[in-house]
């Protein structure tokens, strides 16, 4: 069975340096850095970007697909170029944070707090990547929320102990209680904190997806609309978003899937026992959810198992 994000805390703490590196070096093994003057050239989250660092990884430039510097990145002392959300990124510099166009703009100054915790050496997440036009900073200890020009939306506060990232105009927030709801684009809470956990991995969350948000009470998980209405009950022991109109979700031992009105689409026939969870697929992350017509459902003797909407086993994406 899942648990809510606040109770595994720990484990994400061990795993989330482990979880960068291998999504970096994944992507970075995809993409081809071009020719350039500077001998450390890394990829980035958007294909028309790269970063060039000197010898001590900090960062000198954005490139360009022809390896030509189209922003100097000088006097930065990280820049977040895994997240490069609508020509935005996160700057950091002397233990600020600010965000960056890749025009070389700086449309967000550098005056925000980092949001990595001092108290854990494993957290490497010192800012917040734009979403929908929205930006979640702390100041002062208290969290907020921005637009991309800076403009305050919601007012620093104590009210929540977390706020996730926006999906389908609502984002996740947690009280100090340790409860979740949701708030909307405007800051205003539409969800009262109410729910145990919410689904994601490692400490984030998925929010909404398909207009359907998947959440925990008493130690079951079921989904609701963005009206706080109960669209699934609480009946399942662990779940996926829904992605191409169907979820994943475990009851008991075995993984079945269902649509938006809980009718089951695909069998409960596949063992959670074949669910690899501290890999490469992010806390089992990858399992049950449907991309382009194809799920991955298991892993057995070290070979990915993937099936399609009919449930016949198909080949696995490359």
């Amino acid at each position: 069975m899942t648990s809510s994000p606040s109770r595994l805390l720990p484990i994400i703490a061990a795993l989330s340096l482990c979880s960068f590196t291998l999504s970096a070096a994944a992507y970075e093994g995809e993409c081809k850095p071009p020719k350039s003057n500077y001998k450390e050239v890394s990829c980035t989250s958007d294909d028309n970007y790269f970063v060039a660092n000197d010898n001590n990884y900090k960062p000198q430039a954005l490139l360009n697909k022809q390896g030509k510097v189209v922003v100097s990145l000088k006097g930065y002392d990280a820049i977040d170029q895994w997240h490069v959300n609508d020509g935005i990124f996160a700057v950091l510099k002397n233990d600020k944070v600010g965000y960056m166009n890749t025009q070389g703009k700086l449309v967000v100054p550098a005056i925000y707090d980092s949001m990595q915790d001092p108290d854990d050496k494993y957290d490497e997440t010192w800012a917040e990547s734009p979403s929908q036009g929205r930006i979640i900073v702390a100041k002062g200890g208290k969290l907020g929320i921005i637009d991309t020009s800076n403009k305050v939306i919601m007012p620093f506060n104590n009210k929540y102990s977390s706020i996730e990232s926006f999906s389908e105009g609502a984002a996740p927030v947690m009280s100090k209680a340790g409860k979740w709801g949701f708030i909307d684009k405007e800051g205003k809470e539409i969800i009262a904190p109410q729910y145990d956990g919410i689904d994601g991995n490692f400490g984030g969350a998925y929010g909404f997806s398909e207009g359907l948000a998947g959440m925990t009470k008493a130690g079951k998980w079921g989904y609701i609309t963005k009206t706080g209405k109960v669209a699934i009950p609480f009946v399942y022991d662990e779940i996926r978003p829904f992605k191409e109109g169907i979820a994943g979700v475990l009851k008991g031992n075995k993984w079945g899937f269902i649509n938006g009105t809980n009718k089951t689409i695909i069998p409960f026939k596949y063992a959670d026992s074949n669910v690899e969870r501290y890999s490469s697929n992010f806390m089992a992350a990858n399992y049950f959810i449907f991309w382009d017509g194809v799920a991955e459902v298991a892993t057995i003797n070290q070979q990915t198992v993937c099936i399609n909407k009919s449930d016949k086993k198909v080949a696995c994406p490359q």
